[in-house]
């Protein structure tokens, strides 16, 4: 079993499902989600370019990398994060967090009919457990409103883009620390540009909330960005967005922990019924002795 994969995408979505929490902290300090984004990329740069230097990795790229990594930036860092932020304006936050962690469906489905890839029973039986767990956190109240959950949904369809377009165009087998540094690098400028004649960039702001920023940078776009690439180039793309499930369950393990938010019957069960689906795949794919593909076709 591909146990280093797995420990990887396991350890990004902790990351990605924890500092959201630490995120909202600064935004009763005066900033805002998409000023976060655009600071959490920028600050992430000159440690990664110090990192490359360390390691004595050259920053050359081909230019066929830099424009797919370019697109990959906007679509699926960019895009992605304005969308499902955007959202949150028109619909509840358990409402379009559940619409955007459908992408594991969306791509399972490009992996089966675009990519004519061979989907194993135990990824199908795993994501249809996972897509009744992720329900679980549906916040029925507040989900009405279309331009919201199209918004969320489509932030789903741009996530499972990024997952797909990492696999897919080989920018897996780029050097992670190098792939990251551009990403960010592409993100921030394009974040900027999209939201500065906005206002929505906000500069004055305490020392305490730039501490935080700094935190969330190291912990979501180095560590977070670069432990989800491993994860991908060992077990796959499809296998990796399973595992991924972990960062809404430590979303709600964080809010409980830091905002003593309720815990209600229904996050306990969708946490419940993630880990069985997550468990049954890890144990699936043990018995089969591989991830990338089973014998069982569909």
């Amino acid at each position: 079993m591909k146990i280093k994969g797995v420990l990887f995408t396991i350890l990004s979505a902790v990351i990605f499902g924890f500092t959201p929490a630490l995120a909202n902290i600064t935004y009763d300090l005066g900033n805002n989600a998409l000023s976060m984004t655009f600071f959490r990329s920028l600050f992430a740069i000159p440690f990664l370019f110090l990192i490359l230097k360390i390691k004595k990795i050259p920053l050359k790229i081909e230019k066929r990398e830099a424009s797919n990594i370019f697109i990959l930036s906007l679509i699926g860092v960019a895009l992605t994060i304005g969308l499902l932020y955007s959202s949150y304006s028109y619909i509840g936050i358990g409402a379009a967090t559940t619409l955007h962690f459908m992408y594991p469906m969306f791509i399972a489905l490009a992996c089966k009919f675009i990519f004519k890839e061979t989907l194993g029973i135990g990824k199908v039986l795993s994501l249809v457990i996972a897509f009744f767990g992720v329900m679980f956190f549906m916040d029925t109240n507040s989900s009405g409103n279309i331009v919201g959950a199209l918004m969320a949904l489509i932030s789903g369809v741009t996530y499972a883009f990024y997952v797909l377009w990492i696999d897919k165009k080989g920018l897996v087998k780029i050097n992670h620390y190098k792939l990251t540094f551009y990403i960010v690098t592409f993100a921030s400028l394009q974040m900027f540009i999209g939201n500065f004649f906005g206002g929505y960039i906000k500069f004055n702001l305490p020392l305490k909330a730039y501490i935080i920023i700094i935190i969330c940078s190291l912990l979501a776009s180095i560590v977070g960005i670069v432990s989800f690439q491993i994860g991908v180039s060992i077990i796959g793309s499809t296998s990796a967005a399973i595992f991924s499930l972990f960062e809404p369950v430590t979303s709600v393990i964080s809010g409980v922990v830091i905002f003593k938010e309720v815990l209600n019957l229904n996050k306990i069960l969708g946490c419940i019924i993630i880990l069985i689906s997550i468990t049954y795949l890890a144990l699936e794919s043990k018995l089969k002795g591989k991830y990338i593909e089973d014998k069982i076709e569909i």
